[in-house]
């Protein structure tokens, strides 16, 4: 039987989307003999997880006009290059600047595949389909989560954490043969072509009052997993005491929470509509911070942490997909630059919030639960500014 279109499409954008989860997860577990190896402290180390999201998100900027301008193809091949230096930079490093520019250069490569993937979606599906996509795609991504952490405990532990970066340096090679054999170029033909960098462009785009909403949910949703990220090895490895196999193995179970969710999204977008799916998975962020909240001050432990952090990230699977789907509807003709300014805010705004939070005076479970109900109660502010024939368009689409 055949494949359906979207399912083709989202085995076909996997390996872009990839880099991202892949250039964050695999070396959780390596970072407390990074911070030995390297003399430096944990939060140190924990600074290459900031930089690579800053450099995802800002680079978009520029790599946006460039996949209009210049197409999908060549722009992918480039960031897959460029992801591949700086996995081999990062391998190199005896230093944590040197490290640091490995992770600016690994993130440029991350958010040019990223920026790509999301433009080919539009390019090929209605927002339907694209909602759809996006979900899976999401799910899809949780094998990164899932299964990364348990590699980068095994090559940390077997070859040292330096092999965590030559792992992401192969698959970058691999990625890129097969984008060469399968990856055909979908631009548009009415797609504009814009000044690199322009204001004015993406302007157009953030004055878009949906985008708008759209993309604070977004921020939101992603915010709230990039500090779990930020804080879980610390929690769980340096308060709660588990070991480098141990961590990985409750950080894989949690990817696999997000992995149904994502893949139910879909068929609850299609019952209730994308906007009430965003509404609900706002509030499933919310009662997950404030349970983190509650039970990390009466009970801190495994299951005080991992429990509302399930319900979390069931909140960030159904608002990322169906919100992202949503922010993009408008924009046939500028997806690349739709896609950027989207991939931008989201990844720039949620490392700002995981920093934030990083620097909060409270212990590590405190401040990751106080930040994750400040961005939920963000995003369910936002969704109050969307009019109300807004909420019904989107729901319609769905």
């Amino acid at each position: 039987m055949a494949k359906s279109p979207v399912v083709s499409l989202v085995l076909l954008l996997l390996p872009l989307i990839l880099f991202g989860p892949m250039g964050i997860d695999i070396y959780l577990p390596a970072m407390p003999q990074m911070a030995r190896s390297l003399s430096v402290s944990a939060a140190d180390i924990q600074l290459s997880l900031s930089v690579f999201m800053l450099a995802v998100g800002l680079g978009q900027l520029l790599f946006g006009p460039l996949v209009d301008n210049r197409g999908r193809r060549p722009v992918a091949l480039c960031a897959i290059g460029l992801f591949f230096v700086g996995a081999l930079v990062a391998s190199l490093a005896h230093n944590l600047p040197l490290l640091l520019l490995g992770r600016l250069i690994q993130g440029l490569g991350a958010c040019g595949t990223s920026v790509v993937a999301f433009a080919v979606v539009r390019d090929r599906l209605n927002a339907a389909d694209s909602a759809r996509a996006y979900s899976y795609l999401n799910g899809a991504l949780c094998l990164a989560p899932a299964l990364a952490p348990v590699l980068g405990a095994w090559l940390t532990l077997r070859f040292g954490w330096q092999a965590n970066f030559l792992f992401l340096a192969l698959f970058a090679a691999l990625a890129l043969v097969l984008v060469m054999i399968r990856l055909p170029e979908t631009r548009p033909a009415q797609t504009r072509h814009q000044p690199l960098l322009s204001p004015r462009a993406y302007l157009a785009v953030w004055q878009h009052g949906a985008f708008r909403v759209y993309v604070m949910t977004c921020i939101a949703a992603m915010g709230g997993i990039l500090t779990y990220v930020t804080f879980a090895p610390m929690i769980l490895m340096e308060q709660v005491g588990l070991n480098e196999a141990q961590f990985a193995l409750a950080f894989s179970a949690n990817a696999l929470v997000v992995m149904a969710a994502s893949f139910s999204a879909p068929r609850l977008s299609r019952h209730l509509g994308r906007h009430r799916v965003v509404s609900g998975g706002a509030f499933c962020l919310l009662a997950g911070g404030t349970g983190m909240m509650l039970w990390m001050q009466s009970a801190p432990g495994l299951w005080a942490f991992m429990l509302p952090v399930a319900l979390c990230s069931v909140g960030f699977s159904l608002v990322l997909g169906a919100a992202a789907a949503s922010a993009m509807a408008p924009f046939a003709d500028r997806a690349g630059r739709a896609a950027a300014l989207l991939g931008c805010l989201q990844m720039a705004g949620a490392a700002a919030a995981a920093y934030l939070a990083s620097q909060l005076p409270l212990p590590a479970g405190e401040a990751c639960a106080l930040t994750i109900v400040a961005l939920a109660l963000l995003a369910l502010l936002a969704l109050t500014r969307l009019p109300r024939e807004q909420r019904v368009l989107a729901d319609a689409d769905a």
